[in-house]
Order: structure tokens, then sequence, then C-alpha cells
């Protein structure tokens, strides 16, 4: 029989013990109203229970003792100390015939229970036990000793029966006590079940309950339970596995140890670890689980797990990054070391061992402090307190090691703090990177900057001494040729000024040596205008324009007006260029004149082309003339040499040797490929960008 049972059983016997005993009874409740009464309380004032179930007890009271009986009753409602409290009453209570009796009352107030309460928490109870002392207003009995004698066994008989209550009240009040605790206990363990419902139906790691249901058969294990975290970690719903035997929910254990070993736990009854299981099927992700197993009643086994597919591939990618940097570490081209706030080193890799010229124990027995130049100590200590401090993420600085021989060493140091997730520092990571040979390169470099310097300042006071000699040249050269000619056109103007005076008596003899005068005088002219020319070249600025050769070209042939007998072809296409437009024509001029003037045939052909060689166009003038020689080539560009005497051809000698110096001072070059009677071709360069000129 439960305990449940057994206490109604014991209300019940209690019952029957309050109608047997003769002191009226009465349980009141919280509010003061009666709950239960027993067959004397009736009885003694005339009332049915109807009649008082529920009534307050202060309704019977006289008027007069109302106030004294409410109070003390809210005294022991009130009062809500663990325990028993008691009190004591005396008053006069109306019958139901109208007339009153006097009761005196034993209370004890107790905590009742919820079976006993009408509300749903436990409630202040009151036990009462009352007397009836109303006055005896009848005559003297002639037999009172009898009577007095009866009255005394009958106080000693209701004593008893007080004592007989009091006991079974306790007992009433322990069964009672009893059943509100194994209540208590049924309500905390359906608490407990619901909470435990409520855990692993929201918990976020997998839950199942597998059933064998044929001991000898691991393929009869069936999934009885599971909760919406296993459905979601391995992707498939849960009405698809519930009720199903292993092998049909998870198809894939078929060739696995894993249904077998669920099966071993229901006969051993012992937990087990599985560990990391890897599964796959056509509706789960291949992925990696945590397995936990525990046995359960009914020949049941539950499963915990979670899916750490996302974890192990973390860690996969983590122990790969640490490999890297570990190798990085390793292999670095410069040192790098971890090292305490206190500059003791934690770890340092070959390269720093290099720099230093330690070996890597001796050097992680030492302090980079210790190590450190004297004059750099408070620098670089400056530099990591600001670290340690938060004032900066990282440090940047030059400071000087002594290596183990003693020698300076120049490093470039970078320093970056490691922090706990709290702030705290851990170590540093700390790059070093000798710099020696680049200190000695910038200290060289500062040398040649000053000298630089000082070149640079002699070479301004160089140009401006050579502007200077430039525009003496310039005004002397002016001058010169004003000078030269002028007398050379009064010669000229005073032959000419004889041959007509004379006219046709001068002789032919004279007549010959006054024209052979005239064309010296404008030989002579011509090298002075020539020389002119020669000396200006690239000391005279003049702008780039944008020329299109081919439009050049034809200005140029139509200046030059050749004889109807020579054929100028230019092959296109020409380019368009950036230019001093002068400077180039100058140059075309002169080749073309010089192939038209020095052909020993009264006709011929001369032939123009381009050709782009990157920064460069290459011209090309050539001609179908008698040829020169190579013993020539070199001489035919230096300044008044001429292959024929001036009197067989007249000619100044100055327009190869100035077409070189125009194309040499534009940054290009000139050549001549040519034979005897195999005519000749001159090539020459010239920049597609000014400023390659400059280069």
């Amino acid at each position: 029989m439960s305990r449940l049972s057994a206490v109604s059983l014991s209300t019940a016997e209690l019952e029957q013990l309050f109608d047997f005993v003769s002191d009226l009874i009465c349980v009141l409740d919280a509010s003061g109203c009666c709950r239960q009464v027993n067959l004397a309380f009736r009885q003694t004032l005339g009332y049915s229970t109807d009649d008082l179930y529920a009534r307050p007890l202060t309704a019977l009271v006289h008027p007069g003792d109302q106030a004294s009986h409410q109070a003390e009753i809210d005294r022991l409602l009130a009062d809500q100390s663990d325990g028993q409290s008691d009190g004591q009453l005396t008053g006069r209570y109306r019958t139901q015939p109208g007339d009153w009796r006097s009761l005196t009352w034993q209370i004890s107030a107790i905590n009742g229970t919820r079976a006993m309460a009408d509300n749903a928490q436990a409630s202040r109870m009151l036990y009462c036990v009352a007397r009836d002392v109303t006055p005896d207003e009848t005559e003297p009995n002639p037999v009172k000793s009898k009577a007095d004698l009866f009255n005394t066994t009958l106080e000693r008989q209701v004593e008893q029966s007080t004592e007989q209550i009091k006991t079974a009240r306790y007992r009433h009040l322990d069964l009672l006590q009893a059943k509100r605790q194994a209540d208590e206990r049924i309500e905390q363990s359906q608490a407990e079940l619901q909470l435990y419902a409520n855990a692993v139906q929201n918990m976020q790691i997998g839950f199942q309950i597998w059933q064998l249901e044929s001991a000898d058969d691991a393929h009869s294990l069936r999934l009885i339970v599971t909760n919406p975290a296993a459905s979601e970690l391995i992707g498939v719903p849960v009405e698809d596995i519930v009720g199903k035997p292993i092998l049909e929910a998870f198809p894939a254990f078929i060739d696995s140890e894993v249904p077998q070993i669920y099966a071993d736990m229901v006969r051993s009854g012992q937990k087990h670890n599985l560990g990391e299981v890897s599964y796959e099927d056509e509706r789960v992700e291949k992925g990696i689980f945590s397995v936990k197993a525990f046995p359960l009643p009914d020949r049941c086994v539950g499963i915990v797990f979670e899916n750490i597919t996302v974890r192990k591939q973390q860690e996969a990618l983590r122990q790969e990054q640490q490999t890297q940097l570990r190798i990085i570490f390793e292999q670095a081209a410069v040192g790098m070391a971890r090292l305490n706030s206190g500059g003791q080193w934690i770890q340092v890799n070959q390269r720093l061992c290099d720099l230093l010229g330690y070996s890597m124990p001796e050097l992680l027995q030492t302090n980079a402090f210790e190590l450190t130049h004297p004059d750099d100590v408070s620098i670089a200590q400056a530099h990591y307190q600001q670290l340690i401090n938060g004032e900066k993420l990282h440090a940047g600085f030059e400071k000087r090691y002594l290596t183990k021989d003693g020698e300076v060493l120049w490093t470039q140091v970078t320093a970056s703090p490691v922090c706990d997730q709290q702030g705290q520092l851990l170590y540093f990571i700390t790059t070093i990177q000798g710099i020696t040979q680049r200190k000695q390169a910038n200290l060289a470099l500062r040398s040649q900057k000053n000298d630089l310097l000082k070149a640079n300042l002699l070479l301004t006071r160089t140009m401006a001494a050579l502007e200077q000699r430039n525009q003496e040249l310039d005004q002397f050269t002016y001058v010169t040729s004003h000078d030269l000619k002028a007398p050379l056109r009064a010669i000229a103007n005073l032959a000419t000024w004889i041959e007509e005076d004379l006219g046709d008596r001068l002789p032919p003899e004279n007549k010959e040596q006054l024209d052979l005068l005239t064309n010296r005088v404008h030989r002579m002219e011509g090298l002075i205008n020539g020389l002119l020319k020669y000396s200006r070249i690239g000391r005279t600025r003049q702008s780039h324009e944008a020329v299109s050769v081919d439009e050049l070209l034809t200005d140029i042939v139509d200046s030059i007006s050749p004889p109807k007998s020579f054929t100028v072809e230019v092959l296109p296409p020409m380019p368009e260029l950036e230019a001093r437009r002068v400077l180039l024509m100058q140059v075309f001029s002169n080749l073309i004149s010089n192939a038209i003037k020095h052909h020993h045939q009264p006709g011929g052909r001369v032939q123009i082309s381009a050709a782009d060689l990157g920064d460069f166009y290459q011209f090309t003038v050539a001609d179908d003339g008698p040829g020169i020689a190579p013993a020539y080539h070199h001489k035919i560009f230096a300044i008044f040499q001429t292959l024929k005497p001036r009197d067989d051809l007249e000619s100044t000698g100055i327009g190869l040797s100035l077409v070189k110096k125009i194309v040499t001072a534009e940054g290009g070059e000139i050549t001549l490929e040519s034979a005897v009677g195999e005519g000749a071709t001159f090539c020459f360069t010239w920049p597609k960008d000014p400023l390659t000129a400059v280069k």
C-alpha cells in the first residue's frame, strides 16, 4: 500500500476518535472559520455540521466576548513561526435553542497543508479543544458526595480523553505532515521530470534512445526517442528516423562496429565513450561526431553526440597555421624572437643566433637588454614600456646590439605585444633585422650627397660661366662674321664694278681672274655663314612642336626644287613626332641637297624611308650616286672636309659636319653605308620623346 493511502486511512480513524471523545473539538482555517467539528461540539451547542461548516467561530460568541476571542484567534493565526503556538479562551456561546453556554478553550496553531486548505498554498490552522464550564443552577443533590465522586471520576476520564485527543491530534499532524512531504516530493519529482524533458528538448547536443529488441541481434536496435538538436546535427527530419531500426535509420552502420557496441552495453551495463565517429550516407553529409553512450533500463541505450566537423576543420586549420608560423619563424630571413617583459629570450630562431654569433642554447641564457649597446638600452626599454602600458600597438626603432665577438651590430627592431583575454601581457614578438651595411651605406650616401652638393654648386657656377662664355662667343661670332663679311662684300662689289667699267675692254685672262675672285669671295662668305650655323648648334633654344615628317619633306623638296631629271621618293608611312622642326629640316635638307649636288649623272634618284626602333625613329636617305669609298666615311663628317677640290665642285665642307652635330645634340646617331659606284645611304636616328634626347 502506498504512503498516500496510509495517510487517508489514519485520517478516517482520527475522525471516529473525534466523535468518541466527550470534549468539544473544532478545527479552524486561516480565516477563523470552522472546517471540522466533533459530535460533542454539535450536541452541546445544538448545531448541525452544515450549520457550522465555513462559519466563523466568533459568530457564535456573545457580543461581550467577541473582541477578546477575535484578538486571540488573530494572534495565533498571525504567528508564522515554525512549530506549535498555544492559546486559551473562555467565553459564552449561543446554542441553537438560544441560550448561552460557557466554554473554556485550549487552542493550538500549526502550519496546515495544501490537502487541508482550499487555496494552493499551505495555511495556518487552529486546533481547538473546549470544556463546558456553564454553572449548574439546579437544586443541590442530597447525595452530593456520590455526585462529587462521579464528577471526580468523570474529570479523570475527561483528562484521559483529552490526553488521548492531544496524542491523536499530534498523530494527525504527523500524518498530515507526512502527506504534505509526500505530495511535495511527488510534485518535485514531476517538476524534475519536466525539467529533464525540457532540457533534453532544448539542449544543443544530440540525444537518442535506442532499444534492443533482440538480445542476440545488434541490428535489432530501434530508435524510440530523439531530440530536435539530433535532427539538426545530422540533417535528417525526426519523423524519418524515429521508430526505425538502426540500419534503416543509418544504413552506413552496416559495416560499423557501433551497433555491436550499443548491444554489448545493454548486456554489460557499462558506459562507453566512442570518441570520434565518422559517418555519411545519402542523406547525411560526411561529418565527424563525438559520441558517448550509457545504459538505460528496459534494454535501452542513451546516446549523446555533437557534430564536431567544423571544430575538427578549425583544429586542422589552426594546426596548419601553427605549422606555417613555425616554419616562417624558423626560416625567416630576419631574426625573430619571443621575449618576456624583462627582456629574457623565450624563443629565438637560427637567423637571430647567426646575427648575434651565439648558439641557440647560449642565446636563450642571455637577456636582450644585456646584449644591447649601453647607449641604446634606455631607448629600447622606453619603447617596450609604451607597449606594456598600451600606449601603442607596436613599436619600430633602430638600436645596436653587441655580438658575441664584441662587434657592434646595427639592427631595425619591431616589437608587438601578445596578451591574454584579460589584456595581461604574455610575451613580445620581435623581429630583428641587421642593417649595419645599410647604415654604412647611408653614411656613404650622406658623404656622396655632400659631394654632390659641392659638385652641383661647382656645376652651377660652371654653367653660369659657360652661359656667359656662350653669350660672349655669340657676340664674338656675330662681330667676326660681320667684320669678315663687310670686306668680302666690298671686294665682290669692287670686282663687279671693275668688270662693268671695263666691259669689252677687259681681257679674257683678267675676266677669268675676276670671276675666280668673285667665286672665292662667295665661298668665303659661305664658310662664314656655315661656321656661324655650326657654332650655334646646341646653344640656341628652340621649342619642340608636333612635326609631321611627311609634310616636312614635302616642304623641303619644294624649297630645294631639284632638277626634273632627279626623283625624290618618300616611302610611307612617315611618323609624326615631337621635335625641333628647324633642326630636323636642316638635317633632311643637307642630306637631300648633297645627294643631288654630288651626283655624277645629270639625273638620279633619292629615296627616303623611316623605321620604328622603339624609343627612336630611324630615317634613311639613299641615292644612286657615285658612292663613297669606305676610307673616307669618317672624313666626310669632319668640318671643312670635301672629297673633290672646291674649284671642281663648289662646297664649304660644313654641311655633313653640321648634320652630325645636330643629330648628336638631339640624342641620335648618324651612319653611312656606301662604296664606290654603289650610291650612298645615310641613316640617322631621332628620339620620339624629347626627354630621351636629354637622357
